[in-house]
């Protein structure tokens, strides 16, 4: 048994689709089965998949698909850019394949459909008899690190704040907040992840409280989440392992391919307003939302809310579904 697992991920993007897909090569790996790892995209090698055996390739190309997917493959799509003749040629090319979407993007062929977020109810899916779908929290992928954590400790006043806004180049966004809410809190320290496509930041321009972290590993993140009272983030992957740290967070709508998991966490009440910035007053609306997580029996009642809503088991129930036959 072969499985071939292709991605995309870069500047513009960002790496939330190399992220899940390492938590699938993981689970195969894990199994003892053939996996190859195939990624296009404009990114250098980054943290997220130093450790694992990847090909960097454009793999969106009919002729390489044709030649390179034999007849007893399995195949693990998650892209947002390949069209839906690949997606044709890969389903009938393949003995099975799989395809992660989390926004019905096209019409697809016979395979597995997966929407590894919290609500698919107003996604338009075209529902056949030869695809199957698999929908809801309990098909989550999380990175093998965030999977049964527990937060140990719960202060009383907020000492550390985790900004990370995803790896695609977000920098008037962070610019924005950087100057006008960071540098306001003085008494709090802010941990800042910028993604590979951001500009090196001068330290000198910013006051101490704010602390620059680049191409963190899953342990690594997770830690940083552990330690911080609150984050502020982008509505894409990360907030999936938030939820598993029991981090109180504030997403921000960045792109539109993120409305899906802010009606996700609308849903289940996780949040209460959507922070959108491109919406007027944008810092204004952050830092009302900000200034509701200082108090400790709001951070409480997120903290209390998270629990149990994703339990880790997401990748290995794909895994499952996707090599039985």
């Amino acid at each position: 048994m072969r499985v071939l697992i292709f991605t995309e991920g870069g500047s513009k993007i960002g790496l939330g689709h190399i992220s899940r897909c390492s938590s699938l090569y993981n689970e195969l790996l894990n199994r003892n089965i053939n996996v190859k790892f195939i990624v296009h995209g404009d990114f250098k090698t980054n943290i997220i998949v130093q450790r694992q055996m990847l090909k960097t390739m454009d793999w969106q190309c009919s002729d390489f698909l044709y030649n390179y997917i034999k007849k007893n493959d399995y195949c693990i799509i998650d892209s947002y850019r390949a069209t839906e003749n690949l997606y044709n040629l890969i389903s009938k090319r393949a003995k099975k394949s799989l395809f992660i979407d989390d926004n019905a993007r096209i019409k697809y062929p016979k395979g597995i459909v997966v929407n590894p977020s919290l609500t698919s109810k107003n996604m338009q899916y075209l529902y056949n008899d030869c695809n199957f779908y698999l929908n809801g929290p309990e098909y989550i992928i999380l990175r093998k690190p965030f999977i049964k954590v527990k937060r140990a400790i719960i202060n009383s006043e907020v000492k550390e704040v985790l900004i990370t806004l995803g790896g695609s180049n977000t920098q008037n966004i962070l610019d924005s907040i950087l100057n006008q809410l960071c540098n306001k809190y003085l008494n709090i320290k802010f941990n800042v992840i910028i993604g590979s496509a951001s500009r090196s930041f001068d330290k000198m321009a910013y006051s101490n409280n704010i602390k620059f972290y680049k191409d963190l590993d899953a342990e690594e993140m997770k830690n940083i989440m552990l330690k911080s009272d609150i984050a502020i983030t982008a509505a894409g992957q990360t907030i999936y392992e938030l939820l598993a740290t029991q981090t109180p967070f504030i997403p921000i709508k960045i792109v539109d391919n993120q409305s899906n998991n802010i009606e996700g966490l609308l849903e289940f009440k996780l949040v209460e307003t959507i922070v959108d910035y491109r919406k007027k007053y944008f810092i204004e609306i952050l830092e009302n939302e900000f200034q509701k997580l200082l108090v400790l029996c709001k951070r409480k009642q997120s903290i209390n809310l998270y629990q149990n809503i994703i339990d880790g088991l997401g990748s290995r129930r794909i895994i499952d579904k996707l090599i039985s036959e």
